[in-house]
């Protein structure tokens, strides 16, 4: 594509006090080789230097910034960001996570060639938030059949920041309400309607591990209400066992990411071995 090609797609960026990152993540779009047609980040209600940093990006004409005076949480800024889009295409990406340049190119070069697919993902690098470096590369499966079993089992068959969406089919949805996994179940119930899913095989974003990602994102009881979830939409019944080793699996996995230290980090990815043999072993496939 041309350089200075504008990409018929919105960006949907929740921040809530994560100032420090933003001018990174900000300057990965400014220097993607295709530019959206519009980034919009809510705000939702920071107290830390958000407002100022986006101030000095106010001069982007595609920046559209939605301030929210109080704090409401991810499932209302992220709808909020969804009521505000009117491009083609909706992308998701998160505030502390860096794009890749190519980013943008490719995937809406895919979903213009593409236009049976609803739903693009791609595989990401992850990195850790305090040394900066590669920690290793996802492995989602490519094709929809795959992405739809990953689904049917209690697990993200994309990776949610990485997706593009058809605006079309995103009109029919919002994000619900609930203690956690909303992407689980957005993408969950779009699959079990019928949308086609697809990722790229290429690492074209960056993803920021660092302890409050840990704790923020992960507890027994949000595990247990995704796996609820699953058993809504599919039909299925998850066993208490289970769940408690996807936790743990989980759990282990991200102090191994976290690890700066290389005897831990063998620890903690033996024991995050021992509770989900299968699923790490597709991840160190493309380690």
């Amino acid at each position: 594509m041309p350089e200075n090609t504008v990409a018929d797609i919105s960006i949907i960026v929740p921040n809530y006090n994560s100032g420090c990152f933003l001018s990174e993540f900000i300057e990965s779009i400014v220097n993607s080789t295709v530019l959206p047609g519009e980034l919009i980040i809510i705000d939702d209600g920071s107290a830390d230097e958000s407002a100022a940093v986006l101030k000095q990006y106010q001069h982007l004409g595609y920046l559209k910034v939605i301030v929210f005076p109080q704090n409401q949480g991810l499932v209302t800024a992220l709808n909020a960001g969804l009521d505000a889009a009117t491009r083609k295409y909706i992308m998701r990406a998160d505030h502390d996570d860096v794009m890749l340049p190519e980013r943008i190119e490719i995937q809406y070069a895919y979903m213009e060639t593409h236009p049976e697919t609803d739903v693009l993902g791609c595989n990401v690098t992850y990195f850790h938030g305090e040394t900066g470096r590669n920690i290793n590369v996802s492995n989602f499966p490519a094709d929809h059949n795959g992405i739809i079993n990953a689904y049917r089992r209690g697990v993200n068959g994309i990776q949610h920041p990485t997706a593009v969406i058809s605006g079309k089919v995103m009109q029919r949805y919002r994000y619900q309400q609930m203690l956690a996994g909303e992407d689980y179940d957005i993408f969950s119930r779009m699959a079990r309607d019928g949308c086609r899913f697809a990722n790229l095989r290429e690492p074209l974003y960056r993803m920021r591990i660092h302890p409050a990602s840990l704790t923020a994102n992960l507890s027994l009881a949000g595990v247990r209400n995704i796996f609820e979830i699953r058993d809504r939409i599919w039909g299925t019944r998850s066993a208490n066992i289970r769940i408690v080793l996807y936790f743990y699996y989980i759990y282990f996995y991200k102090k191994y990411q976290l690890s700066t230290n290389r005897l831990s980090r063998h620890c903690f990815l033996f024991l995050a071995g021992m509770c989900y043999p299968v699923r790490l072993f597709k991840r160190l496939i493309r380690k």
